[in-house]
C-alpha cells in the first residue's frame, strides 16, 4: 500500500510540472577549445651563415714545346692557407628524417707557395720557378643529411671555381704570370648542430679537383704553352641562421 501511494504521488508531482510548462534541460559545462600550434621545422627551410677555415692545395705548373713535347715542370705545389667567406642555401624535407638541400658558397682565400729550381749549366747557376696562389673559390652544391634531433650529418656534392695566379720567374730575366678561373667538382661531408631553432653551427671538409688551364706563352720565350692543374682540400666552421 506504502509503494502504491509513493508511486501515484511521483505520477502527479510529475504531471503537474508538465502543465505547469516546465521544462527539464541536463545541465552541459561548456568544453573549451584545444587549439595545436604547428610545430616549427628546425631543418627545413632557407638559410644563410658564414664560415672561415684551413685550405690546403697542390699545383703542378709545366710548359711545352711547339711540338706538344714538355718543356720543364714544377710539380708539388703545396699552396695552403687562409679562407673565409659566406654560404646560403634552402633544405625539403622529404620524409621523417631525410634533409635534402642546395647550397652556394664564396669564399675568399689567401694561399701560395713557390718553388725554386736550380741547374748549373757551363760553368754559370740559373734558376727558375714560379709561385702559385688561390685567390678565392666558389661552390653549388646538392646536400643530403639525416636528421638525428639536435645533429644532422650530411654529405654534399656539385661544381666548384677557383680563381689561381701563377707567376713564373727565370734568373736569365723572362717572366711569364697567368690569372685563370678553373672549373671543376667538389665532394664533402659535414656535421650540422641545432642550437636552437634559428641558429645552426657546422664543421664542414671539401675537396676540390679544379682540373686544368693551359694559355699561350710569351712569344719571346722558347716553350710555346704553359699549363696548370690544381685541386685542393677546405676544412671550415660555420655559423647560420634559419628562417
Amino acid at each position: 500500500m506504502k509503494k502504491f501511494s509513493l508511486s501515484v504521488t511521483a505520477v502527479l508531482a510529475m504531471s503537474a510540472f508538465a502543465m505547469a510548462g516546465g521544462d527539464i534541460e541536463p545541465i552541459v559545462e561548456p568544453v573549451a577549445e584545444v587549439v595545436i600550434a604547428p610545430v616549427a621545422d628546425a631543418w627545413a627551410g632557407p638559410y644563410v651563415g658564414l664560415q672561415a677555415g684551413y685550405i690546403w692545395g697542390d699545383a703542378d705548373v709545366s710548359s711545352y714545346w711547339r711540338d706538344g713535347s714538355e718543356a720543364y715542370s714544377l710539380n708539388g705545389f703545396n699552396v695552403d692557407g687562409f679562407t673565409g667567406g659566406i654560404f646560403a642555401g634552402y633544405n625539403w624535407r622529404v620524409n621523417n628524417d631525410i634533409i635534402l638541400g642546395i647550397e652556394g658558397e664564396w669564399n675568399y682565400v689567401s694561399a701560395d707557395d713557390t718553388i725554386t729550381e736550380n741547374e748549373g749549366i757551363d760553368g754559370e747557376q740559373w734558376s727558375w720557378g714560379a709561385k702559385v696562389e688561390q685567390k678565392w673559390d666558389a661552390s653549388l652544391r646538392l646536400r643530403a643529411g639525416k636528421d638525428m634531433g639536435d645533429y644532422m650529418p650530411y654529405i654534399t656534392g656539385g661544381v666548384a671555381w677557383a680563381r689561381v695566379e701563377s707567376h713564373g720567374f727565370t734568373s736569365w730575366g723572362s717572366s711569364d704570370d697567368h690569372d685563370a678561373t678553373l672549373t671543376g667538382w667538389t665532394l664533402g661531408a659535414g656535421v650540422e648542430k641545432k642550437i636552437d631553432d634559428n641558429l645552426h653551427a657546422r664543421i664542414q671538409y671539401r675537396y676540390s679537383d679544379y682540373g686544368d688551364d693551359t694559355w699561350q706563352l710569351d712569344p719571346n720565350n722558347d716553350p710555346d704553352t704553359g699549363k696548370i692543374e690544381y685541386n685542393a682540400h677546405m676544412l671550415t666552421v660555420g655559423l647560420s641562421y634559419r628562417f
